[in-house]
C-alpha cells in the first residue's frame, strides 16, 4: 500500500490541484482578447471541460495504479504462470498488462475524442475510423511491446546493472522510432500527398536553403478527416526529415503567414533544439531506469518480484517521475519558443508571424489565459499573449 500512497500523494493530488487552480483562473478571466466574444466563450468552456476531464482521468489512473499494485499483478502472475521463470511467460505478462491497461482506459480516450472534442467542433473522427485507428494502435503496441519486453527481460535476468543497458536500449529505440515515424508509422494513420503548389514549394525550399535545412519532400497531411485544428511540423531525423502541412492549415492562412510558421519551425533546427530535446529525454529515461533498477522491496509487497513485474512497475511509475521533470523540460522549451519566434520573424516578418499565431489560436479555440502554476508544469509554449508582446504585435 505504501507505493500506492506515494503515487497518490505525489502525483494524483498535485495533478488535480493544478487542474483546479487552472479552472478557477479560467473562470475568473473575463477580458476578451484575440478571440471574438463567441469564440472566447467556446474556448473558455472547452478549457474548463478538458480540465475537469483531466481530474477524472487522474483519479481513474490512481484507481488503476492501486488495482494493479494490490490485486492485478498477483492475479496476472497466476494466470501467466511467471513463476516458471520462462522468458516467454514474462513477455506474455508484460504485453497482457499493457493490453488490459489500454482496454481499461479506452473508454476515456473514446469519450475525449468522440464526445468532448466533437461537441466543441474539433473532432471529425467517425466511430469507424476511431475503431480502425485503435486496432492499428493495438497491433503496433503488441509488436513493439513484445520485442522490447523480451530484450529488457533478458537484460534483467542476466545483468545486475540491467537498468544501464536497458536505458541505452530504450533510448536507441526511441531515436529509431523518430527516424522511421514520418515514412513508416505516420502513413499507417494518415495520407501524405506532395505539395502541388509549386510557387509555395519554391518559397519553402528557398527558406530551408537559407538555414541549411534539407528535407525529403514537402507533404500535405489529411488531418481534416480527424480534426479541424491547424498545425505544421518538420518530422524525422537524417534523410527521413520532411515538411508536413496539415490540409486544415492551407486554407486558413496566407502564404506569408505559412512561411512565418515554417520559419519558426526552422529556427528549432537552426538552434539544434531537437538535439537538446533528445538530450533532455535521455536524462529523463536514465532517471526512470535508475529508479526502476533500485526500487525498494515495498514496491512489490502484493506480488512476486520478477523481471516482468519490475518492467510493469516501471511503466506505472513513469507518469509520476515524468511529472517532476515537466517544469524543467517545459522551462527550456518555452525559452526555445521565444528564440524560434524571433528567428522566424527575422526570416519573414513579425506581423506575418503574429497574424499566423492569432489565426492559430482562433481556429484552434485555444483559451489565451492560464494560471502561472499550470504554465510552469504543463506549457511547452509560452502563453500566446506573452509571445505576441515579445513580437511587439498590436492586438485588441
Amino acid at each position: 500500500m505504501l507505493i500506492s500512497a506515494i503515487f497518490i500523494i505525489f502525483y494524483t493530488i498535485p495533478v488535480c490541484l493544478i487542474a483546479i487552480f487552472q479552472i478557477r483562473h479560467i473562470k475568473m478571466s473575463n477580458k476578451v482578447v484575440i478571440l471574438d466574444s463567441k469564440d472566447f466563450n467556446i474556448a473558455k468552456n472547452y478549457a474548463i471541460t478538458t480540465q475537469y476531464f483531466h481530474i477524472f482521468e487522474s483519479i481513474f489512473s490512481a484507481i488503476l495504479f492501486v488495482f494493479w499494485i494490490n490485486f492485478g499483478f498477483y492475479m496476472l502472475q497466476e494466470i501467466c504462470g511467471v513463476y516458471s521463470n520462462g522468458i516467454l511467460n514474462d513477455v506474455i505478462f508484460v504485453v497482457s498488462f499493457l493490453i488490459i491497461n489500454s482496454i481499461l482506459t479506452l473508454p476515456l480516450n473514446a469519450h475525449k475524442t468522440l464526445m468532448i472534442d466533437r461537441i466543441f467542433g474539433f473532432s471529425k473522427t467517425t466511430i469507424k475510423l476511431y475503431i480502425i485507428d485503435t486496432i492499428k494502435s493495438f497491433v503496433l503496441l503488441i509488436i513493439f511491446a513484445s520485442i522490447l519486453s523480451y530484450a529488457l527481460i533478458y537484460l534483467i535476468n542476466n545483468y545486475s546493472n540491467w537498468w544501464i543497458f536497458g536505458f541505452v536500449l530504450v533510448f536507441l529505440i526511441v531515436v529509431f522510432i523518430n527516424l522511421i515515424y514520418p515514412t513508416i508509422i505516420a502513413p499507417l494513420f494518415n495520407k501524405f500527398s506532395p505539395l502541388e503548389n509549386k510557387d509555395l514549394e519554391s518559397k519553402i525550399i528557398n527558406m530551408m536553403d537559407s538555414v541549411g535545412f534539407r528535407a525529403n519532400g514537402i507533404f500535405i497531411m489529411d488531418a481534416s478527416k480527424r480534426d479541424s485544428r491547424l498545425n505544421a511540423y518538420f518530422g524525422g531525423l537524417g534523410k527521413s526529415k520532411r515538411v508536413v502541412l496539415f490540409d486544415t492549415l492551407l486554407s486558413k492562412v496566407t502564404q506569408n503567414e505559412l512561411l512565418a510558421i515554417l520559419g519558426h519551425e526552422l529556427a528549432h533546427f537552426k538552434h539544434k533544439d531537437l538535439i537538446k530535446n533528445i538530450g533532455i529525454m535521455a536524462v529523463v529515461l536514465f532517471s526512470l531506469f535508475f529508479i526502476a533498477g533500485n526500487l525498494p522491496s515495498f514496491a512489490f509487497d502484493g506480488f512476486q518480484k520478477t523481471s516482468s513485474s519490475v518492467l510493469c512497475v516501471l511503466i506505472l511509475i513513469s507518469s509520476l517521475i515524468s511529472f517532476y521533470f515537466l517544469p524543467i523540460i517545459n522551462y527550456f522549451s518555452r525559452i526555445a519558443e521565444y528564440k524560434a519566434d524571433e528567428f522566424g520573424s527575422n526570416l519573414t516578418n513579425k506581423t506575418d508571424l503574429g497574424n499566423a499565431l492569432v489565426k492559430l489560436i482562433n481556429e484552434n479555440k485555444a483559451f489565451p489565459y492560464s494560471h502561472r502554476i499550470y504554465v510552469f508544469f504543463y506549457m511547452s509554449h509560452p502563453p500566446l499573449l506573452d509571445r505576441l508582446k515579445a513580437l511587439n504585435y498590436k492586438f485588441q
